[in-house]
């Protein structure tokens, strides 16, 4: 298994994984920013910049708080998938998530959440500054994996407030 890892020191907020984020998911020759799987959150009077997307964690808060089970996980690569038929648009999944990582969609007010690109992800590609990975979970990268996922929810508190 996978995971999309963020960095916090050696991101710089410059939002080029969300630029590719938008344009590997264009619909036609539309680009919409709001349906974005990964956003840059800014906070420059405090000087933080934290990548908000779906980091496809263990305890998977946006499944387990989703009251018609229209949340399921891909068993092969790990990403969260939405079943909008089951869906309700009751935004559950979007409060449950520390990370900010699932948002609804503007158009049809559906959860939108990282695809992993099919397991090559674009925005890990793009980051010219290696703030974003994709790397292995094992039983030695999972102490740092959580780590860093618990950087990202201090700074999306101090962001946010």
């Amino acid at each position: 298994m996978r995971k999309l890892v963020f960095y916090p020191d050696k991101c710089t907020g410059c939002a080029i994984c969300t630029m590719a984020c938008v344009i590997s998911h264009a619909n036609g020759n539309v680009l919409d920013f709001r349906a974005s799987r990964i956003r840059v959150i800014n906070n420059k009077q405090k000087i933080i910049q934290v990548v908000s997307v779906c980091y496809q964690c263990e305890e998977a808060y946006c499944i387990s708080t989703c009251p018609t089970g229209a949340l399921l996980r891909d068993e092969s690569l790990g990403f969260i998938r939405v079943n909008k038929d089951l869906c309700i648009s009751c935004g559950s999944c979007v409060e449950a998530c520390p990370y900010k990582g699932v948002i609804l969609s503007s158009t049809d007010v559906k959860p939108i959440i990282c695809d992993l690109c099919g397991g090559d992800p674009v925005c890990v590609k793009w980051c010219p500054f290696d703030a974003i990975r994709y790397i292995d979970v094992d039983e030695k990268s999972l102490p740092e994996i959580k780590k860093l996922r618990q950087q990202v929810v201090d700074l999306l508190r101090k962001a946010l407030e």
